[in-house]
């Protein structure tokens, strides 16, 4: 079909229309901060270790100190955006003080700042009762010269004690009670009952050790560190019954020990039962091959099957045999007698000489 001036006139004003209609519909001003510009819109781009860096809660990993966003914007973020941050060994991450901080996107959008309120792994000090290493272990590698040192809010357990700071003599392990009328104790001894059989003999423990150390400190083992009465002052003894119930039955104080004798200084009774007192702490004290007790016709040890302890007229209670035959009772190990768990409100086997689970002696100075 021909077309005329005028139909050629009309096609070519149509067309310019329909092209200047396609190109207004196909552009579009995208403005920073749009969807799919650069700086951190809704959809932003994962990190390239494929998580997002929000915040880092218990266990969780917060992004780096010196990451930038996780945006598309070519290290450009979305101006106020705050995001969590550590610089620290992502294991040490929320245990014992480290934590987490905060950065912050500038106004600019250009970047982040500094992580503000991280906590890093620090040097542990032994005069706190923080982790600041953050390893899992509060107060590693601190030695104190008393229980007492301990920092208040850690728990009562095993801590290492030196007694002469800068001198030669070696630290060592013992446990520490730190709640007790105010905490600072320290065990000296400590007898268990052992169904097994094994409490008996422990507490066979020869005269030339008596200022030693026998067992692995814990409160449910048996042990034994005599060489504490050198240092201690204020004692207590406590007793746990068949049932568990704890009693504290004496408590005295004394001003060293004659390491001859085994005899405590200038002792005085406090508090609690006296027989204990006088029996266990006032008396003298007898091993199998020395009789230090002040019973008139024996050993004391001896007549308890070689147990080691302070004696008087040999019995209130006694770390390894029955006051009751047969004397070994199997092993057990402590026994108390009946008159002095009543006083206590301590449980007993309706014997005259009850078995109980733990006789325990702390000290403090």
């Amino acid at each position: 079909m021909s077309l005329g001036q005028g139909s050629v006139a009309g096609a070519c004003c149509a067309a310019i229309v329909l092209l200047t209609a396609v190109s207004a519909c196909s552009t579009r001003v995208r403005r920073f901060g749009d969807e799919g510009a650069g700086g951190g819109g809704s959809a932003s781009a994962s990190s390239a270790g494929g998580g997002s860096a929000g915040s880092a809660g218990e266990g969780g990993a917060a992004s780096s100190a010196g990451g930038g966003s996780a945006s598309s914007g070519g290290g450009g973020c979305e101006p106020g955006r705050q995001e969590a941050c550590y610089g620290g060994p992502p294991a040490t991450l929320n245990r014992g003080a480290c934590r987490a901080g905060v950065k912050s996107c500038d106004e600019e959008g250009n970047g982040f700042g500094p992580c503000a309120g991280e906590v890093l792994p620090a040097a542990e000090r032994c005069d706190t009762a923080e982790d600041e290493d953050c390893d899992g272990a509060a107060n590693a590698g601190c030695a104190y010269a008393r229980c007492a040192d301990v920092p208040r809010g850690l728990p009562s357990g095993v801590y290492t004690l030196d007694l002469d700071g800068a001198g030669g003599d070696p630290e060592f392990p013992v446990v520490c009670d730190l709640e007790t009328d105010g905490g600072g104790w320290a065990l000296v001894y400590n007898s268990v009952g052992s169904a097994e059989g094994e409490t008996l003999s422990f507490w066979d423990i020869p005269y030339a050790q008596r200022l030693g150390t026998k067992g692995e400190p814990a409160l449910e083992r048996n042990f034994y560190r005599g060489s504490l009465y050198l240092v201690g002052r204020e004692y207590r003894d406590e007793i746990a019954d068949i049932k568990g119930t704890v009693a504290e039955v004496m408590r005295a104080t004394a001003e060293g020990i004659d390491t001859t004798t085994m005899k405590l200084l200038r002792p005085l009774h406090v508090s609690g039962d006296a027989d204990v007192f006088f029996s266990h702490f006032l008396s003298g004290w007898s091993s199998g091959d020395h009789d230090g007790d002040t019973a008139p016709d024996n050993n004391c040890a001896i007549a308890a099957l070689n147990v080691t302890q302070h004696y008087a007229q040999c019995w209130e209670y006694n770390l390894g045999a029955d006051g009751d035959a047969p004397f070994d009772d199997g092993g057990w190990g402590p026994h108390l007698g009946t008159h002095v768990a009543d006083q206590a409100g301590l449980a007993n086997d309706n014997t005259r000489y009850t078995r109980v689970r733990r006789i325990s002696r702390w000290t403090r100075w």
